[in-house]
């Protein structure tokens, strides 16, 4: 059978190789794409596929292969069920709302949001991406990156990117400055012709066009994430040798990236990973470039790592004076007082209080008595107004 005679490379891919993943031929993948395929020459050998990877690949991983499986783009217009049609309007004629948001420590941050048809297309596209991303994933990286209740053991988020740099005696902490805005579109169809897509020129360009705009990863778009990670596989990859080498922990949450040893961490060790970020095309924010010592608070990803992971007391303590704030005022002038501003935004301000509050159970764990005190009042505070809307209603 073809499945079976010609597929020792994916059994290979099974067992754990995935550098065998990179070494696919196209005859190999072909009958990957066994949901929409119009291969006359495999109708045999393609109505086997799904019982057969079924029993030997993970979903993520055959959502994987089928967007390996791809070659041509109507073939990948096949994938994300939409009509080349329509794929092509949307790459011809896209369509972004462009505004601003404040970011937490000052200035403004461009926000590039697709319309509703191009972004479902662009959701549908980030479902295979991240699909094969988990599976090349590197251990350092924690962001951007799916959590298939399936693998327990990939629970990426800033929690177990701060977990890896408790208790060090120093860390360093990077940011990379226009993470999404420095990708350019030339980088993303240098991705997607790689060896780690083998994707031809034609179905490269088509899919750059789609996930880019103005020649640069959007920020704002569901792909502009996952792309990010696929083209810091080589930094990630540099920098975590590096580490080896140097004795030191190295995690990368989206454009954080955090180094912690038990070592002082020199300025020849500092001024190396310059080089290497410099080298892969980044920019790095040196205003955001800070060294923290054991003697003072250690903060990674909004994290305190000192002894254990917790929030940080300026957060708990906001929380409190929001919650004392819509308690005793109201939520209007609780608002009011919050954003500093005359303009009411109710919901703005208690998604806000909401998501600090969830923030605080992420990090101390659902149990912790503080947070469920948090949640309890936050509820109950948000029932009073609710049944105060309604006697006046």
């Amino acid at each position: 059978m073809f499945i079976m005679d010609k597929n020792n490379l994916i059994l290979q891919i099974a067992k754990g190789q995935k550098d065998a993943l990179q070494r696919l031929t196209r005859v190999q993948k072909a009958f990957l794409l066994y949901y929409n395929s119009t291969y006359d020459n495999y109708q045999h050998e393609a109505q086997y596929a799904p019982l057969y990877l079924q029993k030997n690949f993970q979903k993520h991983q055959i959502n994987a292969l089928r967007l390996l499986s791809v070659e041509t783009p109507r073939e990948f217009c096949q994938l994300l069920e939409t009509p080349i049609e329509k794929v092509e309007n949307l790459i011809n004629k896209p369509i972004y709302e462009e505004y601003e948001i404040s970011k937490k420590r000052g200035g403004k941050r461009t926000i590039l949001s697709p319309d509703y048809q191009l972004k479902e297309v662009l959701r549908s596209l980030n479902h295979f991406l991240q699909s094969y991303y988990l599976w090349l994933k590197p251990n350092e990286v924690h962001g951007f990156v799916i959590n298939p209740k399936y693998l327990q053991q990939t629970n990426c988020t800033i929690v177990s990117n701060a977990k890896v740099h408790i208790g060090k005696k120093h860390i360093l902490n990077i940011d990379l400055k226009n993470f999404f805005p420095n990708i350019s579109a030339q980088q993303v169809k240098n991705l997607f012709t790689s060896s780690i897509f083998q994707y031809n020129e034609q179905l490269a360009i088509a899919i750059t066009l789609l996930t880019t705009y103005k020649a640069h990863l959007p920020t704002g778009s569901p792909t502009s994430p996952v792309i990010s990670n696929f083209v810091c596989l080589t930094l990630d990859s540099q920098l975590s040798a590096f580490c080896q080498q140097n004795q030191l922990s190295y995690t990368r949450y989206a454009d954080d990236l955090t180094f912690s040893s038990e070592h002082y961490i020199s300025d020849e060790i500092i001024d190396n990973i310059k080089a290497l970020i410099k080298h892969n095309g980044f920019e790095i924010n040196t205003q955001k470039l800070h060294i923290q010592s054991a003697h003072g608070r250690q903060v990674v990803t909004g994290i305190t790592v000192n002894e254990k992971v917790n929030v940080d007391r300026k957060l708990l303590k906001k929380i409190r004076a929001m919650l004392h704030d819509l308690a005793q005022n109201g939520v209007d002038a609780a608002t009011k007082r919050h954003f500093k501003s005359n303009k009411i935004d109710c919901q703005r301000f208690t998604e806000r209080l909401h998501g600090y509050i969830n923030f605080v159970g992420q990090v101390r764990g659902k149990d912790d008595a503080l947070y469920l005190r948090f949640l309890y009042q936050f509820t109950c505070r948000q029932q009073n107004n609710a049944d105060t809307k309604h006697h006046w209603d």
